[in-house]
């Protein structure tokens, strides 16, 4: 996928591109992307219990970000 088809399926999503992720070079925004749609889609685990698991997991390692 190029990243212009990235930044237009996050806008579609989110309804813009945060700065955090325009930012982010191809590789890393695709890898990240493909995180976060991870975490919004539906799936037999809720969208919130993935991104408190999401969120312990970046605590746990001590996430900068």
């Amino acid at each position: 996928m190029t990243r212009q088809e990235i930044l237009d399926q996050i806008t579609q999503t989110l309804g813009s591109v945060p700065g955090w992720l325009a930012g982010m070079s191809d590789m890393e925004l695709e890898h990240q992307w493909g995180m976060i749609t991870w975490v919004l889609s539906d799936t037999a685990m809720p969208s919130r219990d993935k991104a408190l698991v999401a969120f312990g997991a970046a605590a746990a390692v001590h996430c900068p970000y």
